[in-house]
């Protein structure tokens, strides 16, 4: 789950060989006396008789030549690609589509603060910030009857505590000195990095075309000296409880649950 409070770690199984030895039976070890050799006596009727014989010859051996084909060697099956970018970016379902850019972002943010450095966590916390408020109101604008009891929790307690960190980003990128033009396109450049995402990689690049780079930096910086780094902020402990929700977005995404309970840990 998503937080610090609801973290859930992929089990990884390994599987393990066990090489059986085979013996076979011990020899005797008690020594053998062979047999006595005994051969008939030789006598004279018999040397010639023996010499009597017609001389006999073996009729010719033939010896079938077959070209035997050379062995082919088959390579090893490959391994197919894994599967890039985040699940669901493209759902017809637009409650589905809207968690993936939301649900998709926290993750990224989430993976770039352990595995990366705090500057650069910063500065794709900013550039999610494009992409993060619109995708939460999205999913709220649909949000599914059958969750409709844990509506208020989740838009609070759960997806809100992301919400209103991400707020704190894209007013830092305003601030910065963006315009509506130059965060729509960085939420277009965001949307793409989410969709080329590869699932080897921790910590997603991003290039920031270079009239952008300056303001998208100052906003990063602007944004690490108000808010505590991702993974020691207190408010993104979640300890809400919504199973619902939780079972729907197993159950109703194209993601199965991998943005939920895979990568995000905290």
């Amino acid at each position: 789950m998503i937080g610090a409070g609801r973290a859930t770690l992929g089990a990884l199984t390994c599987a393990v060989f066990a090489l059986a030895a085979c013996s076979g039976d011990e020899p005797d070890a008690s020594p053998t006396t062979p047999p006595p050799v005994t051969s008939a006596p030789t006598t004279a009727a018999t040397i010639a008789t023996t010499s009597a014989a017609p001389p006999t010859t073996a009729p010719p051996t033939t010896v079938a030549l077959t070209t035997e084909p050379a062995p082919t060697t088959v390579p090893p099956p490959t391994a197919p690609p894994a599967d890039t970018g985040v699940p669901g970016l493209d759902s017809d379902d637009a409650f589905c589509a809207a968690w993936s850019r939301f649900g998709g972002s926290w993750q990224v943010v989430l993976a770039a603060s352990a595995f990366g450095d705090a500057d650069e966590a910063a500065r794709l916390e900013v550039l999610a910030s494009t992409v993060v408020g619109d995708a939460y109101d999205a999913m709220f604008a649909v949000w599914p009857d059958e969750l409709a009891a844990e509506r208020d929790v989740v838009a609070d307690e759960f997806f809100g505590a992301f919400e209103r960190r991400s707020a704190d980003a894209l007013a830092a990128l305003s601030a910065a000195g963006a315009d509506d033009d130059d965060i729509e396109d960085l939420a277009e450049l965001w949307v793409d990095a989410l969709a080329s995402r590869s699932p080897n990689d921790p910590v997603l690049e991003v290039a920031v075309p270079d009239d952008l780079a300056a303001v998208v930096d100052d906003a990063a910086e602007r944004f690490a000296g108000q808010r505590t780094p991702f993974p020691q902020d207190p408010s993104m402990v979640i300890t809400a409880e919504t199973p619902a929700t939780d079972s729907f977005l197993f159950a109703a995404c194209p993601d199965q649950g991998s943005i939920l309970g895979g990568d995000v840990i905290g």
